[in-house]
């Protein structure tokens, strides 16, 4: 599955920030950037096929507020649209939710916010492409999307401020897949497109929570490479 998206920042730095979040999601790639309302609109109206997704600031300046948003889910209704805006006021947070917002993000909104929402995107959009009816717990997750792709946790285990859920699970089936061989932090941060210290953080975390073990090799000259290996036997025993 590849979700095409389409930016629309007027803020070149920002634009290329969201272009990089989304081309490490290996389910999505960035179709177009638009800098300005015309420019989207002139695209939207011209392109052979139109992007299954909009990231969209609303404060662009050739265009008045929610005014492009609107006409977005008025012309183009067939394409969902997540809000990146520095808007955070009562209004704009009921229109944005009334015109049918997938989500919203409040400027700067961090690396680990973006993820969630892509994350929660695709799996919304591989459940409508899965199924062709739907049960009700189908129906709770496409209308209540925070449960999409809800981490199971023990119900006791409280995730400390910094650890994103969605984030943390996709570490855990990455290690599964890899056969629970010894990783570094470098190995998870190349694999999974994120910061080797933002690896490390999340290791060393299921390591605290008995999850995940360490590893000193002493292999080379210098410093222990550490490695950490994720252990099946470790969740089974904290079940």
């Amino acid at each position: 599955m590849n979700i095409p998206v389409l930016i629309i920042e007027d803020d070149f730095w920002i634009a290329g920030i969201h272009e990089e979040q989304v081309e490490k999601n290996q389910y999505y790639s960035v179709q177009k950037i638009a800098k300005s309302s015309k420019e989207a609109l002139h695209y939207l109206d011209h392109c052979t096929h139109l992007p299954q997704l909009i990231l969209l600031d609303i404060y662009i300046p050739d265009t008045e507020g929610l005014t492009l948003f609107k006409k977005l889910r008025t012309d183009y209704h067939q394409i969902d649209v997540i809000v990146i805006s520095a808007a955070n006021d009562r209004e704009t947070m009921i229109k944005t939710k009334r015109y049918g917002a997938f989500d919203y993000m409040v400027k700067p909104a961090d690396e680990d916010r973006i993820k969630q929402s892509l994350h929660l995107y695709f799996e919304y959009t591989k459940l409508i492409n899965d199924h062709e009816q739907f049960n009700q717990q189908h129906i709770d997750h496409l209308f209540h999307s925070g449960q999409l792709g809800s981490f199971k946790q023990d119900k006791n285990e409280n995730v400390p401020k910094g650890i994103d859920p969605l984030t943390l699970q996709e570490i855990i089936r990455f290690l599964k897949s890899a056969s629970y061989e010894p990783m570094t932090a470098t190995d998870i941060s190349k694999s999974l497109g994120m910061s080797r210290s933002t690896a490390r953080r999340y290791m060393e975390y299921l390591v605290s929570i008995n999850k995940a073990e360490t590893i000193l090799n002493y292999g080379n000259i210098g410093r222990p490479l550490r490695q950490y290996v994720y252990r099946e036997q470790n969740e089974q025993n904290s079940s």
